[in-house]
């Protein structure tokens, strides 16, 4: 199951953040991500990406 749906803002293990614009796994079952950051596209495995915090706008 995947841990990430589309849309999700992630960070990866270099501390880039980016948006989830598609999942899929490798022949060998290892879940698999395409992140999006300013334009470009890093597929990154599952392991090296945690969720980014939300930020919560005062009002």
């Amino acid at each position: 199951m995947r841990k990430f749906a589309l849309g999700d803002v992630v960070n990866s293990d270099k501390g880039r953040r980016g948006i989830v614009r598609a999942a899929f796994k490798s022949r060998d079952g290892q879940q698999f991500y395409a992140v999006e950051k300013d334009g470009a596209m890093d597929y990154l495995e599952e392991d090296r990406l945690t969720p980014a915090p939300r930020v919560e706008l005062a009002a």
